[in-house]
């Protein structure tokens, strides 16, 4: 999820903090920095920036915020997960960058819970690194929140890099849906409906709408957790579906509006992940998401089906997404490790008692 200063204020020097991964803290040695009872001033916007090897798509993130929130009172807190290809090093001398560097991949969820931390700003901005902001996107976006109160949270319109328009957003997917996604039941009417309605296919995104992409999006500090704002346990995918549940559950509204438009990649760091890694992450994640949001029958089915379609898929010769042991494992919400990751770290459970009761508020 890099600018220059204001004339007046002078450029933020870029602080080399280290990360302790393990807690999602920033560090300056061995040992966790305190975190001060009351937080110092700071800017108004803190754009949080995650870097895992994408160091030419990052400089054009970072060239396009210079350029177009220079009328902001802004900072950047940068987080590289362990980039091998010199991310971590062009963040550290971009101006106006504060930057942890993670020693292994703690994964997105946790680099966004550890930038959080460190940010000063009462807006917060989730921003990929694989997006360029288009002039006066991010004006607009903090006009919108500063002229509708009711508003936690604010996306703009995603341009693909040939300049057509993205369709980057998507609904809470359902169960129906979830099977489609994954298995060769979106071949079925019904289950194919599902999905493009979760995939919100046709829908009009020329007006201001209830809708967000974490991909981009502006948030309130007053409606976050005052620790993080991704549950890590989804560490690359779902985490910003949850977070959507957990606002829309206590009342908030997410926007989306289309004269903020910004020109997204898509996927740049996941697609480094590779297909086997990140299918795993995606129905790893799914499977967590379920026991959140459904009944304990429903999982038990979703993953009989999805070993089913697995098996036929063999039985065809036809290609499947991961190995059966690799598929075992996602199908009990495990995740596996991140390329770069630290093995010993891995998400705790999700589905216990605590989440099973939060789930039923938010259903």
């Amino acid at each position: 999820m890099s600018h220059r200063d204001d004339e007046a204020r002078g450029p933020v020097p870029s602080a080399r903090v280290g990360g302790d991964p393990r807690t999602g803290d920033p560090t300056t040695g061995a040992h966790p920095r305190p975190r001060p009872a009351v937080r110092p001033p700071g800017p108004t916007l803190s754009i949080l920036l995650i870097s895992w090897n994408t160091r030419e798509q990052t400089r054009r993130c970072l060239e396009s915020l210079a350029q177009t929130a220079a009328d902001l009172d802004y900072e950047v807190v940068a987080v590289d997960n362990a980039s091998r290809d010199g991310s971590a090093d062009l963040l550290a001398g971009w101006p106006r960058v504060r930057l942890i560097r993670n020693g292994f991949n703690v994964g997105f969820a946790a680099a966004v819970n550890q930038a959080y931390r460190l940010a000063r700003g009462e807006l917060i901005l989730l921003l990929n690194s694989d997006v360029v902001v288009h002039p006066g996107a991010l004006s607009r976006m903090v006009g919108f929140l500063r002229d509708r109160p009711g508003a936690a949270g604010v996306s703009p319109r995603y341009l693909n890099p040939d300049g057509t328009f993205q369709q980057h957003y998507v609904q809470q997917p359902s169960f129906p849906a979830a099977l489609a996604l994954t298995t060769a039941l979106r071949r079925i009417p019904r289950f194919r409906r599902a999905l493009h309605t979760f995939q919100m296919r046709g829908e009009d995104f020329s007006r201001p709408r209830l809708l967000a992409s974490g991909s981009c999006m502006l948030l309130r500090r007053a409606v976050l957790e005052p620790d993080r704002i991704f549950d890590e346990r989804f560490p690359v995918y779902w985490n910003d579906a949850i977070l959507a549940r957990e606002l829309e559950r206590d009342g908030h509204e997410l926007w989306m509006i289309p004269d903020a438009v910004v020109t997204h990649v898509r996927g740049a760091s996941c697609r480094l992940l590779g297909d086997e890694v990140r299918f795993r992450h995606l129905l790893g994640g799914l499977v967590c998401y379920l026991r959140l949001t459904q009944p304990r029958h429903r999982i038990g089915i979703f993953r009989l089906v999805v070993l089913a379609d697995h098996v036929l898929k063999r039985a065809c010769r036809r290609e499947v997404q991961m190995p059966l042991a690799a598929l075992r494992g996602a199908l009990r919400g495990d995740v596996g490790p991140l390329p770069d990751g630290d093995a010993r770290r891995r998400p705790g459970p999700v589905g216990g008692r605590r989440d099973r009761v939060t789930a039923r508020g938010a259903a």
